[in-house]
């Protein structure tokens, strides 16, 4: 009996310490997951911005980048730099861009945008950053990327992870998709947007040079009468359209005919019922004391052709040249 109960005793005492080690074991786990605090969840190196898909091939010579429902423009300015154009809107960025290739990266976050501008001269990069928000293009700073080794190791495929807060832009730099270097910046500042302010009004008669009559271009608000042809005499009656998100810039259509003669057979007339009324016969663009006739032709509903395309008397009486560049007389 005694025996019996000293082997009670002990299988108890074993029981009693595993479940005290068990219980232990049990509330360290706890204590290295569960935390208590009054401040938010913060979750650490996500980033929500991802990289746009361009839909354009690259051109070195038109600093062109067409996304979808968007297209920016780094565009060479008269100070032998370049600014930025976002759909249309000028900001005066002033980059100082002399490297052999240019490259545009576009990452987007809900409302935000982050541009990075790559200047690249083969054995090393300088990036210019910006971000994009409410209408407003800051500058954030700029950072260099290095590659001493290149003629050994290739061009490497650059790509970057974005984070932001109120004080900083994070940018991880991925070379080949794997980690290389994190850049911080701190800088904020504002990119002025280009203000127009033309003196010009856009009503009165413009003409390729003010002895021209053949070249005329009488705008009211917002119709025109303008020469189309000279061989027959044709003038045609259009309706100018400003364009909402570029300053400056108007649309042409054709509203109908105005005169036309019949001096010759065999030369071009207009049947109004063809030519299209809601199509772009061309475009006008304001710009210092003229103003740039950028024709297209008249769209033909009947044959799906262009006419007066290359023949527009403007256009000829400008040796060719398109856009026209036409000067006010009145």
């Amino acid at each position: 009996m005694e025996i019996m109960g000293f082997f009670k005793t002990k299988k108890m005492l074993f029981i009693c310490l595993m479940y005290t080690v068990f219980c232990c074991k049990g509330e360290n786990n706890d204590n290295i997951t569960t935390y208590k605090s009054n401040t938010s969840v913060i979750i650490v190196n996500e980033s929500c911005f991802v990289k746009q898909k361009i839909f354009n091939e690259k051109d070195d010579k038109e600093l062109i980048y067409k996304y979808e429902n968007e297209i920016y423009e780094i565009k060479s300015n008269k100070k032998q730099a370049y600014d930025i154009v976002l759909n249309g809107k000028k900001y005066l960025s002033n980059l100082n861009l002399e490297s052999a290739n240019i490259n545009f990266y576009y990452y987007k976050c809900m409302d935000k945008k982050v541009f990075l501008i790559e200047g690249d001269d083969y054995y090393s990069s300088v990036f210019f950053a910006y971000l994009f928000e409410n209408e407003v293009l800051y500058y954030l700073g700029n950072f260099d990327i290095n590659q001493p080794n290149v003629e050994n190791s290739g061009v490497l495929k650059k790509d970057f992870k974005i984070l932001a807060n109120k004080d900083q832009l994070t940018i991880d730099l991925l070379l080949r998709d794997k980690f290389f270097k994190t850049f911080n910046l701190k800088q904020k500042k504002i990119t002025p947007k280009e203000v127009f302010d033309s003196k010009i009004n856009l009503n009165g008669l413009w003409r390729l040079n003010c002895e021209n009559s053949l070249t005329t271009f009488d705008i009211s608000n917002k119709s025109g009468y303008l020469s189309l042809y000279s061989d027959n005499l044709i003038y045609i009656n259009v309706e100018i359209i400003y364009i909402e998100d570029k300053i400056g810039e108007y649309y042409i259509k054709f509203k109908s005919t105005e005169s036309q003669q019949s001096y010759s057979g065999d030369k071009k007339s207009i049947d109004d019922s063809e030519i299209s009324k809601s199509e772009n016969i061309g475009r006008l663009v304001i710009k210092n004391d003229e103003l740039l006739l950028y024709w297209e032709g008249l769209y033909n509903d009947k044959t799906k052709k262009k006419d007066f395309e290359l023949d527009f008397v403007l256009i000829k009486e400008n040796e060719g040249v398109n856009p026209v560049k036409l000067i006010k007389c009145e």
